[in-house]
C-alpha cells in the first residue's frame, strides 16, 4: 500500500517547482517569528513586488491548525502586516483549498476587522500542472476570499 509522501519531500515539491516555474524569483527559506516564549515559523518565503509570501506546505487535513498560524503570525509579525501574504499550498489529497481560506476570512473579519495578513491557498496538484508568467502565474491560482 502506497504511503502519503511526508511533509519534507511534499515541501521539496513546492521548491522544485517554485524553481521550475518562477525562476527570477529567489526562495528565502524558513522564516521565524517571535515573542518571548511564542513562536511561529513558515516552510517557505519569498518577496515579489514588495510583498514577503510567507508559504505554509499543507501536508495533512490541518485546517484548524493552519489558522491558529494564521492568528499567531498576525501576532508576531515584525512588519506592516500590508506587506506579508500567507500562502498556503495543500498537499492532502483532494483536500478542497476553499476550506482554509472561509476559516481565514471569518478570523481576519471578525478578529482583525479585516486588516490582517493578506492570504490564498492552492492545491500542490493544481501547481503541478505547472504555470506561466512566473510567481505572478502562480498567485493567479490562488483560492482568495
Amino acid at each position: 500500500m502506497p504511503t502519503r509522501p511526508t511533509a519534507g519531500e511534499n515541501e521539496r515539491r513546492f521548491e522544485r517547482l517554485f524553481r521550475q516555474y518562477a525562476p527570477d524569483t529567489p526562495l528565502l527559506g524558513k522564516q521565524r517569528y517571535s515573542r518571548g516564549e511564542v513562536e511561529i515559523s513558515v516552510d517557505q518565503s519569498f518577496v515579489h513586488n514588495n510583498i514577503e509570501y510567507l508559504v505554509e506546505i499543507d501536508s495533512a487535513n490541518m485546517a484548524k491548525l493552519l489558522t491558529g498560524q494564521y492568528v499567531l503570525l498576525n501576532q508576531l509579525y515584525p512588519s506592516n502586516k500590508t506587506s506579508a501574504f500567507f500562502l498556503l499550498v495543500h498537499a492532502y489529497r483532494a483536500y478542497n483549498p476553499k476550506r482554509s481560506t472561509n476559516n481565514l476570512t471569518l478570523v481576519n473579519s471578525e478578529i482583525y476587522g479585516g486588516q490582517g495578513i493578506a492570504f490564498g491557498a492552492v492545491h500542490i496538484e493544481t501547481i503541478s500542472q505547472g504555470w506561466i508568467n512566473g510567481v505572478e502565474g502562480l498567485l493567479d491560482s490562488l483560492t482568495r476570499v
